[in-house]
């Protein structure tokens, strides 16, 4: 699937503290599309530990640029953010 302006995304960043994970998750729309990087307006972040919602936040409204990572075996691609603060898309 290619990157197309307007498409609706998720980002997810995660670890594991123990045996729980905790993650974080960004909904977004994608504004502008490179060769190398797309930019997103996050507009929803959801935090988790376990199962348990820890936090979240509606109408973010916050730009952020995804550069191109990698295509993996089965066609998909990935982008991630700086430093993967905003996590990792997949298309």
């Amino acid at each position: 699937m290619k990157a197309e302006v307007g498409m609706q995304v998720k980002a997810y960043t995660g670890r594991c503290i123990g045996i729980m994970i905790q993650a974080s998750t960004w909904k977004g729309t994608i504004i502008k599309v490179n060769k190398k990087s797309i930019r997103v307006t996050l507009t929803e972040e959801t935090c988790t530990y376990g199962k348990r919602t820890t936090y979240h936040r509606d109408n973010m409204n916050y730009s952020v640029r995804y550069t191109y990572w990698k295509t993996t075996s089965d066609g998909r691609e990935l982008y991630k953010s700086e430093c993967d603060i905003y996590g990792i898309i997949e298309l």
